[in-house]
C-alpha cells in the first residue's frame, strides 16, 4: 500500500459528515481523562506518584483535543488521531491500581466472593485442573499465543476501520472507549486479583510466550482488574463492532476470542467465571454503548 492509498481514508473522513460525530468520541475521551486526572490529583495530595499520573492524563487530553481541532495534513498525525483509543484504554486501565487504595486502602479484594460464585457455577475451580490436563510444551505455547492475540485485535481493529470503513470510525471509537470505561469503573468498585499467585512457576521452562505474558503483567497490569474479564469482553465488543465481516474473518476472530478466554483460565490469569461473565458483559456493554451513541448522534 503506497502513500496515496493511505491518504484516501483520511480525505474520505475529512469530507464526510463523520467529523462532527467523531467529536463526541473526542469529548468523551477528554472528559474521562480530566475526570480521572482530577480525582488522582486531589485524592493523592502530597503524593508525587499520583500527581505525575494526573499530569499524564491532562497532557494526553490536550493532545487529543489538539489532534481533533486541527486539520490533518500528515499521515503520521492521522495514524495517531485514529489510534489514540488504544492508548487511552491503557492509561485508564493502569488507573485501577491507583483508585482502589484510595477507596478501600491496601490489600482489599473480593476474590473470596468470586471463588464462591465460581464454585457454585462450575462445582470446581477450572484453573486448578486445566494445566494438569494439557502439559505438552507445544500446546502451552499455543495457548499463551491465543492470550497474546488480544493485543493485535485491539490495535488491528482500529487500523481496519480507519482504512476500510472510515465513516464508521466515530461509532467504533465511541463504543470501544465506552465499553472499556465501564470495565474500569467496575474494577475500581469491585477489585479482584484473580489466581495470579497460583501461576507463579507454573510454566517455568515450558513456554517462551508464557514469559512474554509474565513480562506484560510486570510492566503494567494493575492488581484488582480481573472480574469480569475485559480481555474477553472488549474482544466480543470489537467483534460486534466489526460486523459485517467476511466468513473467514468471522471464523478467525471467533477462534481467537474463545482462545483468549480459555488461555486465561488455563494459564491461571483469571478465574473461569471472569471469562464467562466477561463474555456476557461484552455483549451487553456493546449494545448499551451503541444505543447511547445512536441517541447522542
Amino acid at each position: 500500500m503506497n502513500l496515496e492509498q493511505l491518504k484516501k481514508p483520511v480525505q474520505k473522513f475529512q469530507n464526510s459528515s463523520g467529523v462532527d460525530s467523531l467529536l463526541l468520541c473526542d469529548k468523551f475521551a477528554v472528559w474521562i481523562l480530566i475526570l480521572f486526572g482530577l480525582v488522582l490529583l486531589f485524592g493523592g495530595l502530597n503524593n508525587t506518584v499520583y500527581f505525575n499520573q494526573a499530569l499524564y492524563h491532562f497532557l494526553f487530553a490536550a493532545l487529543i483535543w489538539w489532534l481533533a481541532s486541527r486539520k490533518p495534513y500528515n499521515i503520521i498525525f492521522e495514524a495517531v488521531r485514529f489510534h489514540y483509543p488504544v492508548i487511552l484504554i491503557a492509561i485508564i486501565h493502569y488507573d485501577v491500581g491507583y483508585f482502589i487504595p484510595m477507596i478501600y486502602g491496601d490489600n482489599t479484594t473480593f476474590d473470596s466472593v468470586v471463588r464462591q460464585w465460581e464454585l457454585a457455577l462450575f462445582s470446581t475451580h477450572p484453573h486448578l485442573h486445566l494445566h494438569e490436563m494439557i502439559t505438552q510444551s507445544f500446546w502451552v505455547e499455543v495457548i499463551h499465543f491465543f492470550y497474546l492475540t488480544y493485543y493485535p485485535i485491539l490495535i488491528g481493529s482500529l487500523t481496519w476501520i480507519w482504512l476500510k470503513r472510515t465513516d464508521d470510525f466515530p461509532r467504533f471509537a465511541f463504543v470501544y472507549i465506552g465499553m472499556f470505561f465501564s470495565f474500569v469503573i467496575f474494577f475500581i468498585l469491585f477489585p479482584v486479583i484473580g489466581p495470579l499467585d497460583y501461576r507463579v512457576g507454573l510454566f517455568e521452562d515450558k513456554s517462551v510466550l508464557a514469559n512474554v505474558v509474565d513480562l506484560l503483567f510486570l510492566i503494567g497490569a494493575p492488581d484488582g482488574a480481573a472480574f469480569p474479564s475485559s480481555h474477553v469482553g472488549l474482544s466480543v465488543g470489537v467483534f460486534m463492532l466489526l460486523r459485517p465481516m467476511s466468513r473467514t474473518v468471522t471464523v478467525v476472530l471467533s477462534i481467537c476470542i474463545l482462545g483468549i478466554g480459555f488461555s486465561m483460565i488455563y494459564a491461571s490469569i483469571h478465574y473461569a467465571i471472569d471469562a464467562f461473565v466477561g463474555l456476557i458483559a461484552g455483549f451487553l456493554l456493546f449494545h448499551t454503548w451503541n444505543f447511547v451513541y445512536r441517541k447522542i448522534e
